[in-house]
């Protein structure tokens, strides 16, 4: 959609290399390590050789290429801001007519601004709800919710001494984040790892302030596999938290928080927690399995649903022995009617290259995120296929 020109991104002398620019919440240290040695600077990115390419099978991709000139905007989720960064400069490294200006600042944030049209996309970890989409202008025609990303939610934590993975299950998890278990060396705690020391020291919990998709996702599984959650804080991007507990903004916020405070214990995404070299529990799935988060894990989880929408989007908790419980998709909000056909046009063709093999999907796996499965690929298509110009023709074409 149309920005007002009061919200036009700045236009400076790195336009002139076509570098993505990225604002937001972001440290640059987090950042350098999402760009690892592709970075050309502190706040970029390349794609180049790392999975992008210039030439594909898809009709679709190959086409996606050759976009329209634009300066797109977009806010809203830090989950899949690593991503995004490294995505969207290999793509402008591949069309240098486009620039993409994406800022983390959260899914709620996002949302608003989605909402208030000042971009042309927001990103969030959870689904606009019907009242979310009831408060979008009605020259929108409707929203439209593209899966753009799919990754973990660890439980990372910072505990002096203890160099293993510990184990830890739902109920466990709800208790320490609800602060009736409080030390580390608490007799639930230590029957789930037999042989490790655990210290005789207090519990730092670390929680997301802003309003979140990750928040979403990790209260989803708490209240999935503890009733004393569901019946408590519940599930949202925003819930009650106890008052001993820390609140931090964004992935990148929680991350420093446990890096910086001994014997914390934290919710963070796996790409964060990766580029942190933290070290995360190893939890309980549905099958009683302890599975640690990684790739294949996630991937695992998101195996056993493979009908997700919009609108029925929850994977935690998911059957099966190699599943990593607390996983979730993230979620590109887009105007079904564009106002203007060259920059709907261009704004589509960069988030189908986004959401495919052989586009944005090959920077995730060296990020710490999972490749969007082949039907969550066709969903993602299917739905961009359905955004159309302000006389109604289909923006999308090979």
């Amino acid at each position: 959609m149309s920005v007002p020109p009061s919200h036009q991104p700045v236009r400076t002398a790195s336009r002139n290399r076509r570098r993505l620019l990225v604002t937001g919440v972001l440290s640059a240290g987090l950042l350098l390590a999402a760009c690892s040695s592709n970075s050309s600077s502190s706040t970029t990115t390349t794609g180049g050789s790392s999975g992008a390419t210039a030439k594909s099978a898809d009709p679709y991709l190959a086409a996606d290429l050759k976009a329209g000139a634009a300066q797109l905007t977009g806010a809203g989720s830090t989950f899949v801001q690593p991503v995004f960064t490294k995505a969207f400069y290999a793509y402008s490294a591949l069309n240098q007519a486009v620039t993409v200006n994406y800022q983390a600042v959260g899914s709620g944030a996002g949302i608003t601004a989605f909402q208030g049209g000042t971009v042309n996309f927001g990103a969030s970890d959870v689904p606009m709800t019907a009242a979310d989409i009831a408060k979008v202008p009605a020259s929108y025609g409707g929203v439209l919710q593209v899966p753009d990303t799919l990754g973990g939610v660890t439980l990372s934590y910072n505990l002096p001494g203890v160099k293993t993975g510990l184990h830890l299950d739902g109920p466990t998890i709800s208790a320490i984040f609800l602060g009736t278990i409080a030390k580390w060396n608490d007799p639930a705690i230590a029957k789930l790892n037999p042989g490790v020391s655990l210290p005789d020291q207090p519990i730092t919990t670390v929680h997301r302030s802003d309003g979140s998709g990750t928040n979403y996702i990790f209260t989803d599984y708490l209240s999935t596999v503890s009733p004393a959650w569901a019946s408590g804080p519940g599930k949202g991007k925003s819930v009650t938290w106890p008052a001993s507990s820390v609140g931090s903004s964004g992935n990148s916020g929680v991350a420093a928080s446990v890096k910086s405070t001994p014997y914390s214990i934290g919710y963070v995404e796996l790409a964060y927690a990766l580029q942190n070299n933290f070290t995360f529990a190893a939890v309980k799935n549905a099958a009683g399995v302890y599975v640690l988060p990684t790739l294949a894990s996630v991937a695992a989880d998101a195996s056993q649903d493979p009908n997700v929408t919009s609108t029925n989007f929850s994977i935690v908790n998911q059957p099966g022995t190699a599943s990593y419980p607390i996983a979730g998709y993230s979620w590109a909000l887009i105007a079904m009617k564009q106002p203007n056909d060259t920059s709907g046009k261009t704004l589509v063709q960069v988030l189908d290259w986004m959401t495919h093999t052989g586009g944005g999907q090959d920077q995730a796996p060296s990020l710490g995120y999972v490749p969007l499965p082949a039907n969550i690929q066709a969903l993602a298509r299917t739905t961009l296929l359905q955004v159309t110009g302000p006389n109604g023709a289909v923006l999308l074409t090979k």
